[in-house]
Protein backbone atom coordinates (compact mmCIF):
# COMPACT_ATOMS: atom_id res chain seq x y z
CA UNK A 1 0.00 0.00 0.00
CA UNK A 2 0.96 3.65 -0.30
CA UNK A 3 1.00 6.06 2.60
CA UNK A 4 1.96 9.70 3.13
CA UNK A 5 4.71 9.98 5.73
CA UNK A 6 6.69 12.94 7.04
CA UNK A 7 10.07 12.28 8.65
CA UNK A 8 10.28 15.69 10.34
CA UNK A 9 8.17 18.77 10.92
CA UNK A 10 8.59 21.36 8.20
CA UNK A 11 7.18 22.74 4.94
CA UNK A 12 4.43 20.24 4.03
CA UNK A 13 5.17 20.08 0.30
CA UNK A 14 8.79 19.25 1.11
CA UNK A 15 8.57 16.85 4.06
CA UNK A 16 5.41 14.90 3.16
CA UNK A 17 6.36 11.97 0.94
CA UNK A 18 4.43 9.10 -0.63
CA UNK A 19 6.03 5.81 0.45
CA UNK A 20 5.38 2.12 -0.13
CA UNK A 21 4.67 0.38 3.18
CA UNK A 22 3.37 -3.02 4.24
CA UNK A 23 -0.38 -3.60 4.08
CA UNK A 24 -2.20 -3.69 7.44
CA UNK A 25 -2.84 -7.09 8.98
CA UNK A 26 -6.36 -8.52 8.72
CA UNK A 27 -8.98 -6.72 10.83
CA UNK A 28 -9.77 -7.95 14.31
CA UNK A 29 -13.31 -8.78 15.40
CA UNK A 30 -14.58 -5.19 15.56
CA UNK A 31 -12.50 -3.67 12.77
CA UNK A 32 -12.88 -3.21 9.02
CA UNK A 33 -10.37 -2.78 6.19
CA UNK A 34 -11.11 0.15 3.91
CA UNK A 35 -9.68 0.91 0.48
CA UNK A 36 -9.42 4.70 0.34
CA UNK A 37 -11.29 6.38 -2.52
CA UNK A 38 -10.48 10.03 -1.84
CA UNK A 39 -9.47 12.59 0.76
CA UNK A 40 -9.19 16.39 0.86
CA UNK A 41 -6.14 18.38 1.91
CA UNK A 42 -7.18 20.50 4.89
CA UNK A 43 -5.37 23.45 6.54
CA UNK A 44 -5.34 21.50 9.80
CA UNK A 45 -3.50 18.59 8.12
CA UNK A 46 -0.83 20.98 6.88
CA UNK A 47 -0.58 22.66 10.28
CA UNK A 48 0.14 19.26 11.83
CA UNK A 49 2.92 18.59 9.34
CA UNK A 50 4.44 21.98 10.20
CA UNK A 51 4.25 21.11 13.91
CA UNK A 52 1.74 23.90 14.59
CA UNK A 53 -1.34 22.14 15.91
CA UNK A 54 -3.00 21.26 19.21
CA UNK A 55 -2.10 17.56 19.03
CA UNK A 56 0.88 16.35 17.00
CA UNK A 57 2.00 12.99 15.66
CA UNK A 58 5.72 12.80 16.36
CA UNK A 59 7.72 12.07 13.19
CA UNK A 60 8.11 9.78 11.46
CA UNK A 61 4.34 9.88 11.20
CA UNK A 62 1.38 9.84 8.87
CA UNK A 63 -1.50 12.26 8.69
CA UNK A 64 -5.01 12.83 7.36
CA UNK A 65 -8.20 13.89 9.14
CA UNK A 66 -10.66 12.90 6.44
CA UNK A 67 -11.28 10.18 3.88
CA UNK A 68 -13.99 8.16 2.18
CA UNK A 69 -13.42 4.59 1.10
CA UNK A 70 -14.85 1.18 0.30
CA UNK A 71 -14.94 -1.72 2.76
CA UNK A 72 -12.82 -4.62 1.48
CA UNK A 73 -12.68 -6.83 4.61
CA UNK A 74 -14.89 -7.08 7.70
CA UNK A 75 -14.11 -8.33 11.20
CA UNK A 76 -16.14 -11.32 12.36
CA UNK A 77 -18.17 -9.36 14.95
CA UNK A 78 -19.12 -6.47 12.66
CA UNK A 79 -22.72 -6.93 11.53
CA UNK A 80 -23.74 -3.51 10.18
CA UNK A 81 -21.13 -3.34 7.40
CA UNK A 82 -20.23 -5.64 4.54
CA UNK A 83 -17.68 -5.76 1.76
CA UNK A 84 -18.48 -3.17 -0.89
CA UNK A 85 -20.08 -0.62 1.44
CA UNK A 86 -18.85 2.94 1.09
CA UNK A 87 -17.90 4.53 4.40
CA UNK A 88 -16.79 7.88 5.72
CA UNK A 89 -13.86 7.49 8.11
CA UNK A 90 -13.98 9.25 11.48
CA UNK A 91 -10.53 8.05 12.53
CA UNK A 92 -7.42 10.09 11.66
CA UNK A 93 -4.22 9.22 9.75
CA UNK A 94 -6.11 8.55 6.52
CA UNK A 95 -3.59 9.69 3.89
CA UNK A 96 -3.06 6.19 2.51
CA UNK A 97 -4.52 3.77 0.01
CA UNK A 98 -5.62 1.24 2.66
CA UNK A 99 -6.81 1.71 6.26
CA UNK A 100 -7.73 -0.67 9.06
CA UNK A 101 -10.06 1.08 11.51
CA UNK A 102 -12.60 0.30 14.24
CA UNK A 103 -16.00 -0.17 12.64
CA UNK A 104 -17.40 2.29 15.20
CA UNK A 105 -15.27 5.02 13.59
CA UNK A 106 -16.95 4.68 10.22
CA UNK A 107 -20.29 5.89 8.89
CA UNK A 108 -21.95 4.00 6.06
CA UNK A 109 -22.84 6.43 3.26
CA UNK A 110 -24.62 6.03 -0.11
CA UNK A 111 -22.39 4.70 -2.87
CA UNK A 112 -24.15 6.79 -5.52
CA UNK A 113 -22.91 10.12 -4.09
CA UNK A 114 -19.66 11.76 -5.18
CA UNK A 115 -16.84 10.48 -2.93
CA UNK A 116 -15.04 13.83 -3.22
CA UNK A 117 -18.08 15.59 -1.75
CA UNK A 118 -18.59 12.94 0.92
CA UNK A 119 -14.98 13.16 2.05
CA UNK A 120 -15.50 16.80 3.13
CA UNK A 121 -18.27 16.16 5.63
CA UNK A 122 -16.32 15.11 8.72
CA UNK A 123 -14.24 18.29 9.17
CA UNK A 124 -15.62 21.18 7.14
CA UNK A 125 -19.21 19.94 7.07
CA UNK A 126 -19.39 19.03 10.75
CA UNK A 127 -17.66 22.26 11.78
CA UNK A 128 -20.17 24.42 9.91
CA UNK A 129 -23.05 22.28 11.19
CA UNK A 130 -21.95 22.42 14.82
CA UNK A 131 -21.11 26.13 14.83
CA UNK A 132 -24.55 27.08 13.54
CA UNK A 133 -26.77 24.56 15.33
CA UNK A 134 -25.21 23.41 18.59
CA UNK A 135 -23.20 26.23 20.22
CA UNK A 136 -25.64 29.13 19.80
CA UNK A 137 -28.47 27.83 17.64
CA UNK A 138 -29.50 30.29 14.93
CA UNK A 139 -33.22 30.52 14.31
CA UNK A 140 -35.16 31.22 11.17
CA UNK A 141 -34.47 34.72 9.88
CA UNK A 142 -31.62 35.43 12.30
CA UNK A 143 -28.15 36.56 11.20
CA UNK A 144 -24.66 35.19 11.73
CA UNK A 145 -21.52 37.14 10.80
CA UNK A 146 -18.43 35.28 9.58
CA UNK A 147 -15.03 35.97 8.08
CA UNK A 148 -13.37 33.67 5.51
CA UNK A 149 -16.72 32.95 3.81
CA UNK A 150 -14.94 31.44 0.80
CA UNK A 151 -13.17 28.82 2.91
CA UNK A 152 -14.64 25.32 2.91
CA UNK A 153 -16.36 25.90 6.26
CA UNK A 154 -17.52 29.38 5.24
CA UNK A 155 -19.12 28.06 2.05
CA UNK A 156 -20.93 25.37 4.03
CA UNK A 157 -22.21 28.00 6.50
CA UNK A 158 -23.76 29.95 3.62
CA UNK A 159 -25.35 26.79 2.21
CA UNK A 160 -26.66 25.69 5.62
CA UNK A 161 -28.19 29.15 6.03
CA UNK A 162 -30.13 28.67 2.81
CA UNK A 163 -31.24 25.18 3.87
CA UNK A 164 -32.23 26.13 7.44
CA UNK A 165 -33.58 29.64 7.02
CA UNK A 166 -31.01 31.88 8.71
CA UNK A 167 -29.01 34.63 6.98
CA UNK A 168 -25.29 35.38 6.68
CA UNK A 169 -23.12 38.48 6.88
CA UNK A 170 -19.84 37.66 5.12
CA UNK A 171 -16.61 39.62 5.59
CA UNK A 172 -14.13 39.12 2.74
CA UNK A 173 -10.50 40.21 2.40
CA UNK A 174 -10.55 41.51 -1.18
CA UNK A 175 -13.16 43.44 -3.21
CA UNK A 176 -13.19 40.85 -6.00
CA UNK A 177 -14.36 38.20 -3.50
CA UNK A 178 -17.69 39.94 -2.96
CA UNK A 179 -19.10 38.74 -6.30
CA UNK A 180 -18.16 35.12 -5.53
CA UNK A 181 -19.76 35.34 -2.09
CA UNK A 182 -22.92 36.75 -3.65
CA UNK A 183 -22.92 33.88 -6.16
CA UNK A 184 -22.84 31.40 -3.27
CA UNK A 185 -25.90 33.03 -1.74
CA UNK A 186 -24.39 35.22 0.97
CA UNK A 187 -26.99 37.75 2.11
CA UNK A 188 -24.79 40.72 3.12
CA UNK A 189 -21.22 40.78 1.81
CA UNK A 190 -18.71 43.40 2.92
CA UNK A 191 -14.96 44.01 3.04
CA UNK A 192 -13.30 42.93 6.29
CA UNK A 193 -11.81 46.32 7.14
CA UNK A 194 -12.02 49.05 9.76
CA UNK A 195 -15.47 50.63 9.84
CA UNK A 196 -17.26 47.55 8.52
CA UNK A 197 -19.59 47.60 11.54
CA UNK A 198 -20.88 51.06 10.59
CA UNK A 199 -21.57 50.00 7.01
CA UNK A 200 -23.29 46.87 8.29
CA UNK A 201 -25.63 48.80 10.59
CA UNK A 202 -26.93 50.76 7.64
CA UNK A 203 -28.14 47.48 6.10
CA UNK A 204 -29.55 45.79 9.20
CA UNK A 205 -32.53 48.05 9.98
CA UNK A 206 -31.94 47.48 13.67
CA UNK A 207 -31.66 43.69 13.51
CA UNK A 208 -29.19 42.34 16.06
CA UNK A 209 -26.50 39.73 15.43
CA UNK A 210 -25.64 37.49 18.36
CA UNK A 211 -23.12 35.06 16.81
CA UNK A 212 -19.84 35.62 14.98
CA UNK A 213 -17.68 32.88 13.43
CA UNK A 214 -13.96 33.62 13.29
CA UNK A 215 -11.63 31.53 11.12
CA UNK A 216 -8.96 34.22 10.79
CA UNK A 217 -8.06 35.61 14.26
CA UNK A 218 -5.84 38.72 14.44
CA UNK A 219 -7.57 42.08 13.97
CA UNK A 220 -10.50 40.40 12.23
CA UNK A 221 -11.70 39.07 15.59
CA UNK A 222 -12.19 42.61 16.86
CA UNK A 223 -14.02 43.66 13.69
CA UNK A 224 -16.46 40.78 14.16
CA UNK A 225 -16.99 41.89 17.77
CA UNK A 226 -17.91 45.38 16.57
CA UNK A 227 -20.62 43.85 14.37
CA UNK A 228 -22.30 41.98 17.23
CA UNK A 229 -25.07 43.07 19.56
CA UNK A 230 -24.24 43.46 23.24
CA UNK A 231 -23.90 40.03 24.84
CA UNK A 232 -22.96 38.41 21.54
CA UNK A 233 -20.52 35.54 21.15
CA UNK A 234 -17.52 35.05 18.85
CA UNK A 235 -16.48 31.46 18.18
CA UNK A 236 -12.88 31.25 17.00
CA UNK A 237 -12.27 28.03 15.06
CA UNK A 238 -9.28 28.91 12.88
CA UNK A 239 -6.06 30.91 12.69
CA UNK A 240 -5.67 31.77 9.02
CA UNK A 241 -3.87 35.02 9.89
CA UNK A 242 -1.38 33.08 12.07
CA UNK A 243 -1.88 35.84 14.66
CA UNK A 244 -3.46 35.84 18.13
CA UNK A 245 -7.09 36.89 18.40
CA UNK A 246 -7.23 40.62 19.12
CA UNK A 247 -10.23 41.89 21.06
CA UNK A 248 -10.69 45.40 22.46
CA UNK A 249 -11.55 45.28 26.20
CA UNK A 250 -14.25 47.85 25.48
CA UNK A 251 -16.17 45.01 23.81
CA UNK A 252 -15.66 42.46 26.57
CA UNK A 253 -16.08 44.75 29.60
CA UNK A 254 -18.80 47.15 28.58
CA UNK A 255 -20.65 45.15 25.93
CA UNK A 256 -20.23 41.66 27.41
CA UNK A 257 -18.94 40.22 24.13
CA UNK A 258 -17.67 36.68 24.71
CA UNK A 259 -14.86 34.93 22.84
CA UNK A 260 -14.67 31.15 22.91
CA UNK A 261 -12.74 28.55 20.96
CA UNK A 262 -13.92 25.54 18.98
CA UNK A 263 -11.98 22.38 18.19
CA UNK A 264 -13.96 19.72 16.34
CA UNK A 265 -11.79 16.84 17.55
CA UNK A 266 -12.93 17.37 21.14
CA UNK A 267 -16.56 17.39 20.05
CA UNK A 268 -16.22 14.16 18.06
CA UNK A 269 -14.38 12.43 20.91
CA UNK A 270 -17.14 13.10 23.41
CA UNK A 271 -19.98 11.98 21.14
CA UNK A 272 -21.18 8.39 21.05
CA UNK A 273 -20.91 6.43 17.82
CA UNK A 274 -24.67 6.80 17.36
CA UNK A 275 -24.52 10.58 17.87
CA UNK A 276 -21.63 10.98 15.43
CA UNK A 277 -23.49 8.97 12.83
CA UNK A 278 -26.69 10.98 13.32
CA UNK A 279 -24.94 14.31 12.72
CA UNK A 280 -22.99 13.04 9.71
CA UNK A 281 -26.07 11.49 8.10
CA UNK A 282 -27.94 14.79 8.49
CA UNK A 283 -25.23 16.34 6.31
CA UNK A 284 -25.33 13.40 3.89
CA UNK A 285 -29.06 14.02 3.40
CA UNK A 286 -28.35 17.68 2.58
CA UNK A 287 -25.66 16.59 0.14
CA UNK A 288 -28.02 14.11 -1.51
CA UNK A 289 -30.67 16.82 -1.92
CA UNK A 290 -28.05 19.13 -3.48
CA UNK A 291 -28.28 21.64 -0.64
CA UNK A 292 -24.61 21.13 0.22
CA UNK A 293 -21.76 21.19 -2.25
CA UNK A 294 -18.03 21.91 -2.12
CA UNK A 295 -16.26 23.37 -5.14
CA UNK A 296 -13.42 21.19 -6.43
CA UNK A 297 -10.26 23.04 -7.43
CA UNK A 298 -8.14 20.07 -8.49
CA UNK A 299 -7.69 16.33 -7.97
CA UNK A 300 -4.34 14.53 -7.81
CA UNK A 301 -3.11 10.97 -7.32
CA UNK A 302 -1.48 10.05 -4.03
CA UNK A 303 1.90 9.87 -5.80
CA UNK A 304 1.51 13.58 -6.61
CA UNK A 305 1.19 14.61 -2.97
CA UNK A 306 3.88 17.30 -3.18
CA UNK A 307 2.16 19.01 -6.12
CA UNK A 308 -1.21 18.63 -4.43
CA UNK A 309 0.02 20.32 -1.24
CA UNK A 310 1.69 23.08 -3.26
CA UNK A 311 -1.63 23.74 -4.95
CA UNK A 312 -3.53 23.61 -1.64
CA UNK A 313 -1.22 26.29 -0.22
CA UNK A 314 -1.66 28.65 -3.16
CA UNK A 315 -3.96 31.65 -2.51
CA UNK A 316 -6.86 32.45 -4.77
CA UNK A 317 -8.13 28.92 -5.33
CA UNK A 318 -11.83 28.49 -6.05
CA UNK A 319 -12.26 25.19 -4.23
CA UNK A 320 -10.70 22.27 -2.40
CA UNK A 321 -7.72 20.15 -3.45
CA UNK A 322 -8.26 16.38 -3.29
CA UNK A 323 -6.37 13.12 -3.61
CA UNK A 324 -8.28 10.36 -5.43
CA UNK A 325 -7.49 6.77 -6.31
CA UNK A 326 -9.88 6.99 -9.29
CA UNK A 327 -8.01 8.17 -12.42
CA UNK A 328 -11.26 9.52 -13.87
CA UNK A 329 -11.48 12.10 -11.07
CA UNK A 330 -8.05 13.59 -11.59
CA UNK A 331 -7.03 16.82 -13.22
CA UNK A 332 -3.60 17.35 -14.68
CA UNK A 333 -1.09 18.85 -12.22
CA UNK A 334 0.27 20.97 -15.06
CA UNK A 335 -3.05 22.83 -15.09
CA UNK A 336 -2.43 24.12 -11.60
CA UNK A 337 1.29 24.18 -10.72
CA UNK A 338 3.15 27.19 -12.07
Amino acid sequence: MKQIIYERFGPPSVVAQCQEVADPTSPSAWEVMVSIDSFPINPADLAMIRGQYGVLNQPPATIGMEAVGTVVEVGRSVSHLEVGNRVLLLANNNWATLRKVPASLTVKVPDDLDPLQLSMLKVSGMTAHWLTSQIEPIRDGELVVQNAPLSAVGRYVIQLAKARGFRTVNLVRRPEQIAETERLGGDINLLDEDGVDERLRSELNGQAIKLGLDAVAGESTDRIAACLADGGMIVNYGMLSVEPCRLNPMHTIFRNIQLTGFWLSKILNRLSAQERQSHILELVDLLASQKLHSDVDSVFSIDEISNAITRAEQPGRSGKVFISTNPADRTSPSEHIE
